[in-house]
């Protein structure tokens, strides 16, 4: 079981994402935060498997939780599910610690996908 920390300040996006992810029976929601501060905290707590990290958010970004989670949980990986990715954010980002970026604009499919194979990949 694949135990996923969603932190997102938009309650609408963290309902859509849980709603996404029980449809997948290996995955599991372990908790939600609405800002960059109860993600690192709820980060700590909970060690989940999986991080989906939103940029912008309140109190501290997703760039301030990501840093902070990294030094904390360095194994743990942190997607990011943003409606800002350009390239400058994607190398900011990854020098935080992000593994991967994926623009909302995107839509669901490249998320999945991008958690799929940080799964696969932190499995071996």
């Amino acid at each position: 079981m694949t135990r996923i920390l969603i932190a997102d300040d938009r309650e609408s996006m963290r309902i859509a994402l849980k709603t996404l992810f029980v449809l997948r029976p290996s995955w599991e929601i372990c908790g939600e935060a609405e800002d960059g501060r109860e993600a690192v905290l709820k980060a700590t707590d909970l060690r989940p498997d999986l991080i989906v990290l939103d940029f912008k958010m309140p109190l501290a970004d997703g760039l301030q939780a990501a840093q902070e989670i990294g030094r904390n949980l360095p194994t743990t990986p942190i997607v990011m599910y943003t409606l800002y990715k350009d390239e400058q954010l994607e190398a900011v980002a990854k020098s935080a610690g992000v593994r991967r970026v994926v623009a909302k604009e995107d839509g669901v499919h490249e998320l999945l996908g991008a958690i799929e194979a940080e799964v696969r990949e932190h499995e071996t």
